[in-house]
This record gives C-alpha cells, structure tokens and sequence, in this order.
C-alpha cells in the first residue's frame, strides 16, 4: 500500500511539471502558442532513487527559467516527469507514452545503462531525440542517426581515469570484481588492461550477477588472494552485500568502488554504518564545479556553492540544448533540430553559459558555444560527450571526503 501511494504521488508531481499548475512562478504572457512537449524519465525509485529527486527539480527550474523569458519559438515548454523506477522495461514503457502520447520530440533523463538500452530504438524507430546520463559504450555505437546523445563519460573513459588514479595510489596488486553489466564490464575492460600494461598485477577477476541472495562465495575468491585493493564496479545494493561479506570475513585490502555505490546521497554509509565504510576510496564523473555554469546551476537550484550535484546538472544540459538547438534550427521537430545539437554545443560562436542569453543571441542569428552545467557541451559526431572530469573520494568518519578532480 505505501509504495502505490508513494507511486501516486509521484504520477501526481509528474502531472504537475506538465501543467501552469507546475509553475506558480512564471509570466505565462510571455510564452504563448501550443505548449512543446518534453518527456523526462526519472529514477525516483529503485537502485537509483537517491538521485531522481534533484534532477526531477533540475528540469522544473530550467524549464520556468526558459518559459519566463519567452519559450523556445514563441512557446512554452512543457514537462511531462515519470518515474523510470530505474527499469529497463519501464523506460521503454515510458519512452512510448511520451512519443504516442504527449507526442514528445525529446526524451531527456534515463539516467541508467538499462533505462538507456531499452529506449534507445524506440527513439530511432520514431526519429526522436533520446539524452542519457547512461555510460554504456552501446547506447552511442553504430549508426544512432543523430538521435542519441550522452550527458556522462563514456565507460571506457571511467577505466581510463580510473586506473590512472590506481597507478598514482601505488597499488602493485589488485582484485577486481564487477556487476554483469553493460555499463559495468567495458570499465572491467579498460582498467585490466591499463594495470598490467603498466606493470601490475590483476591477481583475479569475477563478474558477478545482480540481486544475488549472497555474495560470501565472490568476496571469499577475490579477498582472499589478498590484493593491496579491491576494484567493485556495480552498483548500491549489490556493494552494500559485498562490503558487510568483507568485513564479516575480515579482510584488510583497501577497496575502491564507483561513488554511485559507495555514496549514492549518503545511502551506502546508512545501510552499512561507518566502521565498514571506513577508507573506502570512490570515483565518479562530476562538474567542473568551479566553472561559471556550474555556479549559476547552484543558484538556480537555491542550493549552496559548495553543494555537489552529480547528475541534476546533466538534465538541466539537456534540456538546455534541446531548446537550443530547436531554436536555432527554427523548429521543434526532432529530424530537423538534432542537425543543430554540435552546433549550440561546440560551437564555433559566443561562449555562453546561461541558456537564456544563450537563446537571445540565437534568436538574432548569433553562433553559440553553450558551456553547461555539467560540462562544456562538446559531443562527438556520434553523440558522445567530450570533456567531463572525474571526482575522488575516501570515506573517512562516515563522510565523503574530496580528494581531487581528475580533468580527461
């Protein structure tokens, strides 16, 4: 019973963003015409539910800033926010009912590799824009026709700057354990390979399978071959099971997982307490949170300078560029403004980190290179984003402690 209502309030909030009602604050006389629709599937529940919440508010703040000032071609945008429940199933489920339904030429959000997986033919079948936070190399390879877009670091890149920062701790030994996972094993890929070509050793590596009753047998193989580290990739409940594994057994390698798992908003040191949590290192792409855009999305949020927001600035990029790009090519049709996604993205133009200048000197014939949020907004032919740091952490007292920004 609590979790329909949970689910009821949640479809109610959805229907809220897609309505005047969702926004008390605008001047509605200033953007007038029929209403351009936006899908935005959220993780507000399931593994990823710690952060559907802040990005859900992300995208009613950006979208009031822009219908305030005017629209996008005269026109007010309008939110249509679902719960994604962090399902593959329920994605493509969503992903439909924006597009046949609400008649959504963009779909922004689908912050997981399977939410990403599954709405990713959908959105070619019905030449509509599809914007991820998904790190799966997959969800940009082949021909996407221009429809696909990532928001995050591709997962090879995670390898890279991941092992990078392996070498610089000095480890000579390591373990590495990783979720069955599109998203997870092209990470596995990279890191092993890096580590040995610089000359370490890779004592052992298992994937595992997710929602296992236990995982003792896996903690056991790779912990007990005493590695200086252990390298978890997966996500919060698989790592919560295998960290309580490894300090039932008692084992001493440093471990080193990804912050969507050993932080998630603070949940992993909830379910598992300090002392187990205790030295554990974690990395994650994060903003340049020095930059311009970052500042002016902290305040658009009401939120300190010093807040770190991991993926709320990605839905305010997309839908940033989205309205961009629709601008630019005079259009709110999909086929027409993804050709202009590169365009407001890298430029060549006026370097502008503020969607409603960005928009006015569209509007005037001006060139933009919009620098976002979460990143500069440069993209590859192919629709993979270029640019994006790396944060790292160590648990220490049951906090997160920064440790340094890693630049590509």
């Amino acid at each position: 019973m609590l979790q329909k209502n949970r689910r009821k309030i949640l479809k109610a909030l959805g229907a809220a963003a897609a309505t005047p009602l969702g926004f008390p604050y605008l001047n509605l006389a200033h953007a007038q015409g029929t209403p351009i629709p936006i899908g935005v599937a959220l993780p507000m529940t399931g593994n990823a539910g710690a952060y559907g919440p802040d990005m859900g508010e992300a995208a009613k703040r950006t979208v009031a800033k822009i219908n305030d000032a005017g629209g996008v071609l005269g026109r007010r945008l309008e939110l249509f926010v679902e719960d994604s429940e962090s399902s593959a199933s329920v994605a493509a489920n969503l992903s439909q009912k924006f597009i046949n339904v609400h008649k959504c030429q963009s779909l922004v959000g689908y912050w997981g590799t399977p939410e990403g997986m599954s709405s990713r033919p959908i959105a070619m079948q019905n030449k509509v824009v599809l914007m991820v936070s998904s790190a799966a190399n997959a969800i940009t390879e082949g021909d996407t026709q221009g429809f696909v877009w990532r928001f995050q670091m591709k997962a090879t890149d995670w390898g890279i700057v991941i092992s990078r920062a392996a070498e610089k701790l000095g480890f000579k030994t390591v373990g590495v354990m990783g979720l069955q996972n599109a998203f997870v094993l092209p990470i596995m890929k990279v890191f092993e390979e890096r580590m040995t070509a610089a000359g370490r050793k890779v004592v052992d590596s298992l994937v595992y399978n997710p929602e296992q009753p236990s995982y003792r047998a896996e903690v056991e193989r790779i912990f007990g071959k005493k590695p200086e580290a252990v390298y978890c990739f997966g996500l919060l409940p698989d790592f919560v099971s295998i960290m309580r594994e490894v300090y039932r057994g008692g084992f001493d390698s440093k471990v080193v997982a990804l912050s969507i798992m050993a932080d998630a908003e603070g949940k992993f040191v909830e379910a598992v307490g300090p002392q187990v949590a205790e030295g554990i290192r974690h990395f994650q792409p994060m903003p340049d949170v020095a930059a311009s855009g970052y500042r002016k999305f902290t305040q658009l949020m009401g939120a300190s300078p010093e807040r770190l927001y991991l993926f709320p600035p990605n839905t305010h990029d997309q839908i940033a560029i989205t309205a961009l790009a629709m601008e630019k090519a005079k259009s709110p049709m999909a086929v027409e403004w993804s050709k202009q996604i590169i365009a407001v993205g890298n430029g060549p133009g006026d370097a502008v980190d503020d969607v409603v200048e960005a928009l006015k000197l569209v509007r005037s014939g001006k060139n933009v290179n919009f620098q976002g949020a979460g990143s500069t907004c440069d993209f590859t032919a192919n629709g993979d984003q270029m640019g994006r740091g790396m944060g790292h952490w160590i648990i220490k007292g049951g906090k997160s402690v920064f440790v340094e920004y890693q630049k590509p």
